[in-house]
Protein backbone atom coordinates (compact mmCIF):
# COMPACT_ATOMS: atom_id res chain seq x y z
CA UNK A 1 0.00 0.00 0.00
CA UNK A 2 1.71 3.30 -1.40
CA UNK A 3 0.86 6.60 -0.20
CA UNK A 4 0.98 9.54 -2.76
CA UNK A 5 4.32 10.65 -1.92
CA UNK A 6 5.43 6.67 -3.26
CA UNK A 7 6.70 6.05 0.19
CA UNK A 8 5.42 2.74 2.12
CA UNK A 9 2.99 3.40 4.43
CA UNK A 10 3.21 1.87 8.34
CA UNK A 11 0.77 -0.24 9.32
CA UNK A 12 -1.14 0.88 12.42
CA UNK A 13 -3.41 -0.84 14.37
CA UNK A 14 -5.41 1.72 16.76
CA UNK A 15 -6.83 -0.59 19.41
CA UNK A 16 -10.27 1.02 21.00
CA UNK A 17 -12.35 -0.23 23.95
CA UNK A 18 -16.00 1.81 22.78
CA UNK A 19 -17.57 -0.22 19.82
CA UNK A 20 -19.03 2.93 18.26
CA UNK A 21 -16.08 5.08 18.68
CA UNK A 22 -13.47 3.53 16.31
CA UNK A 23 -10.31 4.86 16.57
CA UNK A 24 -10.31 6.53 20.06
CA UNK A 25 -8.06 4.61 21.46
CA UNK A 26 -4.11 3.58 22.06
CA UNK A 27 -2.35 3.45 18.20
CA UNK A 28 -0.04 0.42 17.98
CA UNK A 29 2.31 0.64 14.89
CA UNK A 30 5.38 -2.42 14.17
CA UNK A 31 8.88 -1.68 13.61
CA UNK A 32 8.25 -3.68 10.62
CA UNK A 33 5.62 -3.90 8.15
CA UNK A 34 4.52 -7.58 7.03
CA UNK A 35 5.73 -8.30 3.73
CA UNK A 36 1.47 -9.36 2.92
CA UNK A 37 -1.68 -9.50 4.12
CA UNK A 38 -4.52 -11.84 2.68
CA UNK A 39 -8.32 -10.42 3.38
CA UNK A 40 -10.71 -13.08 3.18
CA UNK A 41 -14.48 -12.80 1.76
CA UNK A 42 -16.93 -15.91 2.77
CA UNK A 43 -20.19 -16.41 2.36
CA UNK A 44 -23.23 -19.36 3.81
CA UNK A 45 -25.48 -20.76 2.15
CA UNK A 46 -28.44 -23.39 3.39
CA UNK A 47 -26.63 -27.07 4.31
CA UNK A 48 -30.22 -28.63 5.08
CA UNK A 49 -30.63 -31.46 3.02
CA UNK A 50 -32.49 -31.42 -0.39
CA UNK A 51 -35.40 -33.30 -0.97
CA UNK A 52 -35.21 -33.49 -4.06
CA UNK A 53 -32.49 -36.46 -6.07
CA UNK A 54 -30.05 -34.05 -7.88
CA UNK A 55 -31.31 -30.73 -6.39
CA UNK A 56 -27.79 -29.41 -5.84
CA UNK A 57 -29.19 -26.09 -5.19
CA UNK A 58 -28.29 -23.99 -1.37
CA UNK A 59 -30.29 -21.12 -0.88
CA UNK A 60 -28.05 -17.86 -0.04
CA UNK A 61 -28.01 -17.14 4.40
CA UNK A 62 -25.66 -14.05 4.68
CA UNK A 63 -22.52 -12.97 3.28
CA UNK A 64 -19.69 -13.53 6.16
CA UNK A 65 -17.64 -10.65 8.06
CA UNK A 66 -14.33 -10.61 6.50
CA UNK A 67 -11.03 -11.73 7.97
CA UNK A 68 -7.60 -10.29 7.65
CA UNK A 69 -4.66 -12.25 8.11
CA UNK A 70 -0.56 -10.97 8.35
CA UNK A 71 2.47 -12.13 10.25
CA UNK A 72 3.78 -9.52 12.24
CA UNK A 73 7.99 -9.69 12.76
CA UNK A 74 9.87 -8.82 16.16
CA UNK A 75 13.42 -8.43 16.27
CA UNK A 76 15.65 -7.81 19.00
CA UNK A 77 19.01 -8.43 17.56
CA UNK A 78 19.22 -5.38 15.86
CA UNK A 79 20.66 -6.78 12.66
CA UNK A 80 17.89 -6.32 10.75
CA UNK A 81 17.15 -2.71 10.17
CA UNK A 82 13.75 -0.89 9.84
CA UNK A 83 13.58 1.80 6.80
CA UNK A 84 10.82 3.30 9.37
CA UNK A 85 10.82 2.61 12.88
CA UNK A 86 7.79 1.81 15.17
CA UNK A 87 5.76 4.58 16.73
CA UNK A 88 3.11 4.59 19.81
CA UNK A 89 3.67 2.32 22.87
CA UNK A 90 5.93 0.39 21.49
CA UNK A 91 8.40 2.47 20.05
CA UNK A 92 11.71 2.63 22.35
CA UNK A 93 10.79 -1.19 23.29
CA UNK A 94 13.50 -3.83 21.98
CA UNK A 95 12.99 -6.64 24.06
CA UNK A 96 11.00 -9.10 22.06
CA UNK A 97 9.16 -11.06 24.67
CA UNK A 98 7.74 -7.65 25.75
CA UNK A 99 7.05 -6.26 22.27
CA UNK A 100 4.84 -9.26 22.12
CA UNK A 101 3.25 -8.59 25.83
CA UNK A 102 2.45 -5.30 25.36
CA UNK A 103 0.64 -6.30 21.54
CA UNK A 104 -1.43 -9.29 23.05
CA UNK A 105 -2.57 -7.02 26.26
CA UNK A 106 -3.69 -4.25 23.41
CA UNK A 107 -4.96 -7.32 21.32
CA UNK A 108 -6.04 -10.30 23.37
CA UNK A 109 -6.33 -9.36 27.14
CA UNK A 110 -9.47 -8.92 28.82
CA UNK A 111 -9.69 -5.38 29.31
CA UNK A 112 -11.77 -4.13 32.74
CA UNK A 113 -13.60 -1.76 31.47
CA UNK A 114 -15.83 -3.38 28.97
CA UNK A 115 -14.57 -7.19 30.01
CA UNK A 116 -13.38 -8.32 26.55
CA UNK A 117 -10.38 -7.89 24.40
CA UNK A 118 -10.57 -4.16 22.55
CA UNK A 119 -11.73 -3.85 19.58
CA UNK A 120 -9.09 -2.98 16.65
CA UNK A 121 -8.57 -0.68 13.74
CA UNK A 122 -6.85 -1.05 10.91
CA UNK A 123 -5.09 1.17 8.61
CA UNK A 124 -2.80 0.23 6.04
CA UNK A 125 -2.66 2.98 2.95
CA UNK A 126 -6.34 2.53 1.79
CA UNK A 127 -7.06 -0.30 3.37
CA UNK A 128 -9.14 0.39 6.75
CA UNK A 129 -11.08 -2.30 8.91
CA UNK A 130 -12.80 -2.41 12.14
CA UNK A 131 -13.14 -5.86 13.63
CA UNK A 132 -11.93 -7.98 16.77
CA UNK A 133 -8.29 -10.32 16.97
CA UNK A 134 -9.53 -13.96 16.37
CA UNK A 135 -6.31 -15.39 16.74
CA UNK A 136 -2.48 -14.53 17.29
CA UNK A 137 -0.08 -17.69 17.03
CA UNK A 138 3.36 -16.78 18.78
CA UNK A 139 6.10 -18.53 17.12
CA UNK A 140 9.98 -18.05 18.39
CA UNK A 141 12.71 -18.29 16.15
CA UNK A 142 15.84 -16.91 17.80
CA UNK A 143 17.29 -17.17 21.43
CA UNK A 144 20.30 -15.51 23.31
CA UNK A 145 22.30 -18.36 25.38
CA UNK A 146 20.15 -17.27 28.82
CA UNK A 147 17.10 -18.43 26.88
CA UNK A 148 15.51 -14.90 25.77
CA UNK A 149 13.55 -14.48 22.76
CA UNK A 150 15.68 -12.54 20.31
CA UNK A 151 13.32 -12.89 16.80
CA UNK A 152 9.55 -14.21 16.55
CA UNK A 153 6.23 -14.26 14.02
CA UNK A 154 3.48 -13.78 15.09
CA UNK A 155 0.38 -15.07 12.69
CA UNK A 156 -2.68 -12.56 13.79
CA UNK A 157 -6.03 -13.33 12.48
CA UNK A 158 -8.21 -10.42 12.81
CA UNK A 159 -12.66 -10.72 12.41
CA UNK A 160 -14.01 -7.36 10.68
CA UNK A 161 -16.46 -6.13 13.19
CA UNK A 162 -18.60 -2.97 12.64
CA UNK A 163 -21.35 -1.65 15.59
CA UNK A 164 -24.55 -1.90 14.62
CA UNK A 165 -25.27 1.81 15.23
CA UNK A 166 -22.27 2.78 12.72
CA UNK A 167 -23.98 0.20 10.63
CA UNK A 168 -27.08 1.57 10.46
CA UNK A 169 -25.50 5.64 9.81
CA UNK A 170 -23.90 3.85 6.95
CA UNK A 171 -26.83 1.73 5.41
CA UNK A 172 -29.09 5.60 6.03
CA UNK A 173 -26.57 7.75 3.75
CA UNK A 174 -27.43 5.63 0.83
CA UNK A 175 -31.16 5.98 2.16
CA UNK A 176 -34.02 7.40 -0.79
CA UNK A 177 -35.37 8.85 2.07
CA UNK A 178 -32.54 11.27 2.34
CA UNK A 179 -31.64 14.23 0.10
CA UNK A 180 -28.75 14.35 -2.03
CA UNK A 181 -26.68 16.06 -4.02
CA UNK A 182 -24.96 14.26 -7.33
CA UNK A 183 -22.15 16.07 -9.50
CA UNK A 184 -23.03 14.38 -13.19
CA UNK A 185 -19.86 12.79 -14.50
CA UNK A 186 -19.17 11.70 -17.93
CA UNK A 187 -21.98 9.25 -19.25
CA UNK A 188 -24.73 9.80 -17.31
CA UNK A 189 -28.50 10.09 -17.99
CA UNK A 190 -30.94 11.34 -16.02
CA UNK A 191 -33.23 7.84 -15.71
CA UNK A 192 -29.58 6.02 -15.07
CA UNK A 193 -29.29 8.35 -12.23
CA UNK A 194 -32.44 7.70 -10.96
CA UNK A 195 -31.96 4.18 -10.59
CA UNK A 196 -29.08 4.56 -8.81
CA UNK A 197 -30.44 6.68 -6.19
CA UNK A 198 -34.37 5.54 -5.75
CA UNK A 199 -34.16 2.24 -8.08
CA UNK A 200 -36.66 3.37 -10.04
CA UNK A 201 -35.50 5.32 -13.50
CA UNK A 202 -38.85 6.15 -13.78
CA UNK A 203 -38.85 9.50 -11.55
CA UNK A 204 -36.04 11.02 -13.94
CA UNK A 205 -39.01 13.63 -14.74
CA UNK A 206 -40.23 14.49 -11.67
CA UNK A 207 -36.09 15.35 -10.72
CA UNK A 208 -36.08 17.21 -14.12
CA UNK A 209 -39.13 19.34 -12.68
CA UNK A 210 -37.06 19.59 -9.19
CA UNK A 211 -34.13 20.76 -11.13
CA UNK A 212 -35.59 22.78 -13.41
CA UNK A 213 -34.32 20.86 -16.06
CA UNK A 214 -35.58 22.08 -19.53
CA UNK A 215 -33.87 19.26 -21.55
CA UNK A 216 -32.58 16.00 -19.08
CA UNK A 217 -31.66 14.38 -22.01
CA UNK A 218 -28.70 16.74 -22.42
CA UNK A 219 -27.03 16.70 -18.43
CA UNK A 220 -23.28 18.65 -18.49
CA UNK A 221 -20.68 17.17 -16.81
CA UNK A 222 -20.28 18.77 -13.43
CA UNK A 223 -23.25 19.95 -13.35
CA UNK A 224 -24.96 19.36 -9.39
CA UNK A 225 -28.39 17.70 -9.00
CA UNK A 226 -30.68 17.47 -6.15
CA UNK A 227 -32.16 14.08 -5.44
CA UNK A 228 -34.77 15.09 -2.82
CA UNK A 229 -36.19 12.54 -0.79
CA UNK A 230 -38.23 9.52 -2.60
CA UNK A 231 -41.83 10.36 -0.86
CA UNK A 232 -41.53 14.21 -2.07
CA UNK A 233 -41.61 12.32 -5.62
CA UNK A 234 -44.53 9.48 -5.50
Amino acid sequence: MAFADGKLGKLTMIFYPVSFLPGVGVPYTPMYNPTSFTVSHTVSYDKGKKNVTGNTSKKFLRGNPRTVTMELFFDGTGASPSSSKGSGVNSAIKDVDLQIQIFMKLAYQVTSTIHKPNYVMLIWGTFLMTGVLKSANVTYTMFAPDGRPLRAKVNVTIEEHIDPGLLGRILQLSSPDLSKSVIVKEGDTLPLLCFKEYKDSSLYIKVAEVNNLKNYRKLKQGMELLFPPINNLV
